[in-house]
């Protein structure tokens, strides 16, 4: 039962905050580096910025298709829940209503009457052990 709930080593615990520190140490380092290059290489610079001009560009172009295709989407979904979903919906609730007048017909018609035979049966039964005690 104790075996169950077993204590972490405590050296796993401190390796965590050590691969933490060494990754930030490692991209501070790389980033001063490529800074550095980038300031004494203007070519370099400007190669790099119409690439990332290029990329972005491109990435905007993938944002607004993925956005029209998502919009296409939302449409034909709005189209399902009033096409498809509304008439289930609006035969569910006709069918609740017919259950619910059958359930009141029943009650009229044959519960009713049946708790109105069940109390004079029960009234006579009392009346008839006030007049003769001694019959079960």
């Amino acid at each position: 039962m104790g075996d169950e709930f077993q204590e972490s080593n405590p050296k796993t615990g401190c390796r965590l905050p050590a691969i933490i520190g060494i990754t930030l140490v490692l991209m501070f380092v790389t980033i001063t580096v490529l800074l550095v290059m980038l300031v004494r290489n203007p070519e370099l610079t400007q190669l790099i910025r119409d690439i990332m001009i290029i990329a972005l560009a491109i990435e905007g172009l993938f944002i607004g298709i993925a956005i029209i295709l998502a919009i296409f989407q939302i449409t034909k979904f709005i189209r399902l829940l009033q096409d498809e979903i509304k008439p289930i919906l609006e035969q569910a609730n006709e069918t609740l209503s017919t259950v619910r007048s059958t359930a009141g017909m029943v009650n009229e018609n044959l519960t009713g009457p049946i708790m109105k035979i069940a109390g004079t049966l029960s009234g006579t039964m009392r009346f008839l052990k006030m007049i003769w005690p001694n019959r079960s």
